[in-house]
Formats: structure tokens, sequence, C-alpha cells
């Protein structure tokens, strides 16, 4: 029981590094080998459906990417913003393998293979954070770090079988996660097979298949702006509202969990309010996928520049929550967002995004199929929430040895 500490080392006497590539935007294709960008590089892992790729990989090998490769992005944020803080580690899923790495991070490999999984939960602890972020240089939007800093990261080593019951109990709890996020995956990509199959291929319950214009007789041809209506409504009472922000993966959140420290103002009389249904955007952000429906909580606070919306009584919010999951849709708004260097969503752009609406009843049985399965991902999402609790808070007590775990004959 306990854990002997073989020796200090280092990340360069334990790892392999390889920096990425720096590929050219014109050689991006719809279609082809993926490239993974720090962009592209969520709490944990790789977020995929963002990536860009490219036809011909045969030259990059040296930048190919295998499961469990692990990521640390050498340019991003400063500390106050984790989504997109430099020094972000994460490791590559079995879905990300063989694709590249771009510019701007660098794959770690441990030196001894059977230690690649012992080596990602080593840098997601905060020893490694506090350390790399310090060595941080840059101006006041951005930081960077260099992989000499990365390789003289100081740790001390665990025994092996110290360093394998680590591991052991840390990926139970991640491979639980990680059903969970299969079985989320599932659920919604059936509700979203439904409304395709009802709304897009008009192939909806008792369907007659008979068309005027194009589209099923007594459905409307409209647009999104003329069916939704914009709430400016301010916080002038002070309510004590959390201050939600809205992320790249389309879903608000705690601004406590997406910046390390209070960014917004302490009042927040001129804050709008957002409340559940309602769908919330930064303009400036929108073009990345920042744009969402309130659903986990009744109510919240937005900064002033958002521009908030809610449904017309002729399109329920659950019809259109999953309109807005429509691959055309992110393609309207990066369409019609304008501006050079930093492109901005207008309200009135909705005017451009076409919507075909089904009648009523139809919209409300989808709902009644819709939301039993909504209530399934909400709870996986809950339990998936805890089970991150109980293994962040375990890493740091596992890699000092303040959490004695029995490995046999140590």
């Amino acid at each position: 029981m306990g854990v002997r500490i073989l020796s200090s080392s280092t990340l360069d006497s334990f790892c392999n590094f390889q920096k990425g590539f720096a590929f050219k935007s014109s050689d991006y294709v719809d279609k082809g080998t993926k490239i993974v960008r720090v962009s592209d590089l969520n709490a944990y892992d790789i977020t995929l459906n963002s990536c860009i790729s490219i036809s011909d990989a045969s030259s990059y090998e040296t930048y190919r990417l295998k499961e469990d490769d692990v990521i640390i992005a050498t340019v991003g944020s400063w500390e106050t913003n984790p989504m997109s803080v430099v020094g972000k580690v994460v490791r590559v899923q079995s879905e990300a393998s063989n694709s590249l790495l771009n510019q701007n991070a660098v794959r770690v490999r441990a030196k001894d293979t059977s230690d690649q999984k012992f080596l990602f939960y080593l840098l997601k602890n905060r020893t490694f954070k506090e350390y790399i972020i310090s060595t941080a240089r840059g101006s006041a939007s951005q930081a960077s770090i260099t992989q000499e800093s990365i390789k003289n990261f100081n740790f001390n080593l665990p025994d092996k079988p110290y360093r394998e019951k680590t591991v052991e109990i840390l990926t139970a709890l991640d491979r639980k996660i990680a059903a969970n996020n299969k079985r989320q995956m599932i659920l919604e990509f059936i509700v979203l097979s439904i409304y395709k199959s009802w709304f897009n291929d008009f192939n909806y319950p008792n369907a007659t298949g008979e068309l005027e214009n194009g589209i099923p007789k007594g459905w409307e041809r409209s647009n999104v702006f003329e069916r939704v209506i914009e709430v400016k409504e301010k916080n002038i009472d002070h309510n004590d509202y959390p201050v939600l922000s809205v992320v790249k993966e389309g879903e608000f959140k705690p601004s406590e969990d997406v910046f390390t420290k209070q960014v917004y103002s302490k009042s927040t009389s001129n804050y709008k309010i957002v409340k559940r249904n309602q769908v919330g955007y930064n303009p400036a952000r929108a073009n990345i996928g920042s744009i969402a429906m309130l659903m986990d909580f009744e109510v919240g606070l937005v900064s002033p520049i958002y521009i908030v919306f809610e449904m017309k009584s002729s399109i329920t919010p659950t019809f259109f929550y999953y309109y807005m999951k429509q691959p055309i849709f992110l393609e309207n708004i990066k369409h019609h967002a304008i501006g050079t260097t930093r492109q901005n969503l207008s309200f009135e752009a909705f005017k451009m995004f076409e919507m075909i609406v089904p009648p009523k009843p139809l919209q409300e049985r989808f709902e009644e199929i819709a939301k039993p399965i909504e209530q399934k991902i909400a709870k996986l999402k809950e339990e998936n929430s805890l089970l991150s609790e109980i293994r962040d808070a375990l890493l740091p007590k596992l890699m000092s040895g303040e959490l004695p775990v029995e490995v046999g004959n140590v």
C-alpha cells in the first residue's frame, strides 16, 4: 500500500515530442484526413466535427496522431479563460486516430508506451497547469509557451505498480463517462433522425405526399426572422440570476465555468435577462457556433452585447431547437455573418434563414417524442458531471501519493 517515488524526473527524459505542422488553408477540403487545430481541443479530447481536412496526407506522417497521444496547446489565452487556455492538455480519442496535428501544439508520447495513459493524467494535474502557465509569455490577449518549457517540467515519478493502479482507477471513471457520452450521442441522433425524416424529407405520420410549391400542403415557407421576436429585457431589479455565456459547443455555461475570474460587471443591471427556451448569442461569436437555447436554467443573465430572442406562437421551442442543430443552420450563420476582421451576425440577418414551418399539431407530436429522450440525455449529463467531479478530485491526490492505494507487492 502507498507509493514509492523512484526519482525526480523531467518530461524531457520521460517523453518524446513533436510540434505540429503549419498546414496551408489553400489545401483545406471538405472531406479527407482531419487536421487538429488548437481551436478543436475541448476539455479532455478533440471536437472532431469542427476539424478541417486535407486531401493528400502522404507527406505528413511525422504529424500523424494515434489513440492516447497527448496534445499540449502552445498558444492560447491566459488562465482567466480555461476554455482556450495556453498549455491545455487533451488526449486523442480513438475516433481521432490518423488525424494530423496543426501548428501551435505539441504531441507528447511516453518513451515507455505502457506509461502513455499515466502521462495524460500527470499533465492534467494542477501541478503541471500551474507550472506551464508560470512560463507563458505574450500580450494581454494571447499567451504562448515553448517546447523547452514543457520539456523542463520536473515531477516525482512513482514506481510502476503505483502508476498502473492510478491509471486503472482514473480510466475506470473515464470509461464510464465515455460510455455515457456515447449513449447521449445515440439518443441525440435518434431525435435528429426523426426531425430530418419528418421536417426535411416530409416523411411525417399520415403524410399524403401532396405538395404545393415543393412543400407539403398546409405547411408554410417562411424565414427565422418572421417566426421569432427579439427580447431586450434588462435586469433593472438587480436580480441575483447566474451570469451565463454561450460556448462554441452551443450551450449556455455559467461564466465561472468559462472564466477563472469574474469578467462581468459587479452591477448587472444593464445585463439582459434570458429565460428557459429563449435563444441567445454573442453577435461576434455566432460564426463559431456560440448560439444556444437556454435549457439547463430557468433564467439567467447575459452580457448587454448578446442578442436574445424567443419563438412566436407558430413554432414550438423544441422544433426550433432541432432546427438549430441542422448543418444548414450553422452554414447560414457563417455565410451571413459580416465583417472582415471580426464577423458579426445581426438579428436582421435571420431574414435570410429559410424555414419550412409545419402545422403546429405536428410540431407538438414531435415534441411528445423528443421530450422523454431529452430527459434521459439530461440524466446522463448529470451523471457525467458527478463522475467528472470525482475524477478531478482524485487526480491530484493520486498523483501526490496523498491517497494510498492497494498495489499488490509494492
